[in-house]
């Protein structure tokens, strides 16, 4: 063969459809009957060349992209060339996917007489990317959709709602007491609930609902195409059914639970970022409710919201003005009404705060990152307290302070506390620790150390709250604790009622078998302290007794049973 032969366009083209192996080289008329096919072709698509000539191209498209391919042909046709990516059909049936130019083809005298289709298989490359933009649109931990996936949903579901004027629901989903699975059981038992989690909420959810995770253990799902906010709680139902039952930890089960916050598109907003600070509105209300149960979103909770935000404001202001003071209840003894220690309660002189509990105060210090600044300032004033009272001979007292179960587990505790006894010239004996029951399970599980420190000094360690909080006692035998309040609580109806008094003698032999002194709060009637006397109980609490004073009207106090000490028990 001479070189001038090898140019020659028929040899030339022959000799491409010949040896184009990677390439399917295809051309047809005007009515999409295949007029060359080389064997790049047969190669990918497994069709022999006598099998497709003169039948229609469509033969190896897929069904839903045939009207797809008239469409290109007429694009092509008006610009010159179109490129082209999707799926192709083999003689298997099996699909590949392809990339492919097609341009118009022309007769010599520069009519359109059909088409030129140059293509090749693509499909490993198409699914290296489709695994690529899976992995990053998906939680590897539970295999449902990212944060990232999350935002593009809700992009397309909120503007889908605008277009439709259906609902889309936003149900925010936290794991309840999910932080005490990996306190307990470590970090791997923590994923194998979320992954367990994710599948349960994938099993009650209906087609098209659409599941994502944020991190931690917040969940999110959107409900699209509701017609009312009402269709949206049955799903709510579901979730918290299915998330109550024991999850499996190696050979433990564990129970947890779940809350959720529900904001809806577009009524309580249109943009993904304000749907989820609304929805985390009401999972703090529902938190705040007991957990285990749902709330939605409304002006009211994002009125409580708006006060929470002043409040915190101000209670930051509080610690920065030194606008705290300590009210002292003594604990008494009950045959003798001698004071035997005292419990330092923190008060707020704010006037933003009349009227709030301790306990709002203490939860709000705790929400805005404050409450070891002022359990450490309680327990310095406090202590410099009982050193005023001991310098008037009033001796035999002890001073008690609440700590919460981040003061407990702070490693650093016993050394501060070593100078602050020393400070005020106290010895560890002259104080007392109280923590929460429902608090203890934390301090069980990483306060230990700090316990036995405490205790190592001679300070006492009692339970407040002891019957309120978690049903499981294994505190009790693993924590170095001295004693127990008996919730106020146990003796509404005492000694009126037969159950509730018998519920309190349980206690009472619970604690003496566990060699534990009980403190009775919230004494209030001459017959509830006879009652507990006689069962043994012999150090009391409560109005009855005192109620909270100020550090000088609690002096008055203690100097006046002094005296009447002093005078005998018949002195007036």
């Amino acid at each position: 063969m001479h070189f001038h032969d090898i140019l020659d366009p028929k040899v030339l083209v022959s000799n491409i459809y010949r040896t184009t192996l990677d390439y399917g080289i295809l051309t047809s008329d005007l009515d999409g009957k295949v007029t060359s096919w080389n064997m790049g072709a047969e190669r990918i698509t497994g069709f022999l060349q006598n099998e497709v000539m003169g039948n229609d191209n469509s033969i190896i498209f897929t069904p839903e992209d045939l009207a797809r391919n008239e469409a290109l042909q007429e694009i092509a046709r008006l610009k010159g060339r179109v490129e082209d990516y999707r799926w192709h059909v083999r003689k298997d049936g099996s699909r590949f996917w392809a990339e492919g130019v097609l341009t118009p083809l022309m007769d010599a005298s520069d009519r359109h007489i059909g088409y030129l289709r140059i293509f090749r298989d693509i499909t490993c490359r198409k699914t290296a990317e489709e695994e690529i933009y899976r992995a990053a649109q998906t939680d590897r931990l539970t295999g449902v959709a990212n944060r990232h996936a999350v935002e593009r949903q809700a992009q397309e579901a909120i503007a889908l709602a605008l277009r439709s004027g259906m609902l889309m629901a936003l149900h925010l989903v936290d794991l309840d007491r999910f932080k005490q699975i990996n306190d307990s059981f470590g970090h791997y038992a923590g994923d194998l609930v979320l992954a367990q989690a994710a599948i349960r909420m994938q099993e009650v959810m209906h087609a098209g609902d659409f599941l994502g995770r944020l991190g931690g253990d917040e969940f999110v799902i959107l409900q699209q195409g509701k017609t009312s906010v009402q269709t949206t709680a049955e799903l709510a139902d579901r979730l918290i059914e299915v998330l109550s039952q024991p999850f499996s930890v190696g050979e433990h089960k564990v129970q947890i639970g779940a809350s959720i916050g529900i904001a809806v598109c577009p009524q309580d907003a249109i943009d993904l970022d304000q749907l989820l600070k609304k929805a985390d509105l009401a999972l703090s209300r529902a938190k705040g409710e007991g957990k285990g149960q749902y709330h939605y979103f409304s002006k009211q909770i994002d009125a409580i919201a708006h006060q929470k935000s002043l409040d915190l404001t101000a209670m930051r202001l509080a610690v920065e003005g030194n606008e705290f003071w300590i009210a002292y209840q003594p604990r008494v003894e009950a045959e003798t009404g001698n004071a035997l220690a005292l419990e330092a309660l923190l008060r707020c002189a704010n006037p933003l705060f009349k009227g709030y509990s301790i306990e709002r105060l203490v939860d709000l210090a705790m929400e805005a990152g404050l409450m070891k600044t002022l359990s450490m300032w309680v327990l310095e004033e406090a202590c410099r307290q009982l050193r005023k009272w001991k310098d008037l001979d009033l001796i035999g007292l002890k001073i008690c302070v609440n700590l919460s179960s981040e003061d407990l587990t702070d490693p650093e505790l016993p050394t501060f506390i070593d100078g602050v006894l020393e400070r005020a010239d106290l010895q560890g004996s002259d104080l007392e620790i109280e923590i929460t029951e429902r608090q203890a399970v934390d301090v069980e599980i990483h306060g230990v150390n700090v316990l036995h420190a405490l205790r190592s000094r001679g300070i006492s360690v009692d339970i407040d709250d002891f019957g309120t909080g978690y049903s499981a006692l294994s505190y009790l035998r693993n924590l170095p604790v001295t004693g127990v309040k008996l919730d106020k609580s146990f003796l509404v109806g005492v000694p009126g009622q037969a159950q509730g008094c018998s519920v309190v003698k349980a206690v009472m032999d619970l604690s003496r078998a566990l060699n534990l002194e009980v403190v009775a709060e919230g004494v209030e009637t001459d017959e509830q302290a006879d009652f507990l006397r006689s069962n043994h109980c012999n150090t009391l609490q409560g109005f009855l007794l005192s109620k909270p004073l100020s550090a000088d009207d609690m002096t008055s106090w203690l100097l006046a049973k002094a005296k009447r000490y002093d005078d005998g028990p018949n002195a007036t």
